[in-house]
């Protein structure tokens, strides 16, 4: 079959090793583009989202694959070895399919039984098809481990409730504050995560919701659905100063809050200011949080919530990680009758 992956995720490295090992979606693109030429790669996909940045491959040989797909990670990123030995993990064959399967459940995720791993795991195969990079064995279980994620949480009740970034971060927001009744929000960024926080924010009484967003007009739109106001990027620092606590979720590759910006703020502000950073590079500068009257939280602050989270859900996530199994015997199983193997000509 000649499966395997190497990857880091939340459970193997803290968020700011992760940061370094993450893609924005042009990266991804240049980045399949560049794994599709390594002589033993016969296809190829990569999954990075705030938690995880994997690489799933099938190959002519496996290990001259995963040495040339670690070479790949050292030279992208601008690291050694020793640090993928540290913090990567890698699997092999039908190991590889049921993690896949686990992963689009949202039983590897952070939040356990999470929602929004499902999209991503789909994304990822339409953004490897867009560059031609995954055919064959490949496409044909990352296309099963979307419909096993829609199947387990349609037979069990692993993802009932509130289950994603955004509804921790608030449930966070509300544990660390005397109350968010009341309260200025701001929030940067728009998508997936930032409208969930929007969303959820609508109905919590705030004083106020502001969206801020490099688009203007994408501001625009998450601010009319939330009952907010957009703010113009160029007016952060100005709203920064007004804000009782800031939430920045953005695609951004670099910092986008600095520290001799938060310091600034803080000197014309008489009152403290929590910060939440769920982005994945991180937005805020870490050393925003020895300045005076920041509270900085990030992902992996998450963990007490989490927890809270997954204790409700372990009985479920025990009946999903059975059918998985019997999920995944059936792919190996009808694998060969499909030949897909003899169909994987992948583009250079």
């Amino acid at each position: 079959m000649n499966l395997a992956l190497i990857g880091i995720s939340h459970k193997t490295a803290p968020v700011r090793v992760r940061e370094r090992f993450s893609f924005t979606t042009e990266e991804l693109k240049e980045g399949l583009q560049k794994l599709k030429k390594i002589g033993s790669v016969r296809s190829v996909v990569v999954l990075s989202t705030c938690n995880r940045m994997e690489i799933y491959a099938q190959f002519d040989d496996v290990d001259l694959g995963m040495r040339e797909i670690t070479q790949f990670l050292v030279d992208t990123f601008s690291s050694g070895e020793d640090e993928i030995r540290r913090y990567f993990y890698t699997l092999n064959g039908a190991n590889v399919v049921r993690h896949i399967f686990r992963v689009a459940c949202g039983l590897d995720s952070q939040i356990l039984g999470e929602t929004q791993i499902l999209g991503q795991v789909k994304s990822s195969r339409e953004i490897a098809s867009q560059a031609e990079s995954i055919c064959g064995l490949l496409d044909y279980l990352f296309i099963e481990a979307v419909r096993v994620g829609i199947r387990i949480r349609s037979l069990t009740k692993i993802s009932q409730g509130n289950v994603s970034v955004g509804s921790a971060a608030i449930k966070m927001l509300e544990e660390r504050s005397d109350s968010i009744q009341g309260k200025s929000v701001l929030v940067i960024g728009t998508g997936k995560i930032g409208g969930i926080v929007c969303n959820y924010l609508k109905d919590k009484n705030v004083k106020g919701i502001f969206v801020s967003n490099r688009t203007y007009t994408k501001a625009c739109e998450l601010a009319s659905r939330c009952g907010g106001k957009a703010v113009n990027f160029n007016r952060l620092k100005s709203e920064l100063r007004v804000s009782d606590i800031v939430i920045s979720v953005t695609s951004s590759p670099h910092i986008i809050l600095p520290y001799k910006t938060l310091s600034e703020t803080m000197r014309l502000r008489n009152r403290p200011l929590l910060i939440m950073d769920l982005a994945l590079p991180r937005d805020v500068d870490p050393m925003a949080k020895n300045i005076p009257g920041i509270s900085l939280f990030t992902l992996d602050d998450l963990a007490s919530v989490v927890e809270e989270n997954c204790a409700n859900r372990q009985e479920e996530a025990k009946s999903a990680e059975k059918m998985i199994q019997k999920m995944s015997d059936n792919f190996l199983r009808d694998k060969d009758k499909r030949k897909t193997e003899d169909l994987c000509l992948l583009g250079r």
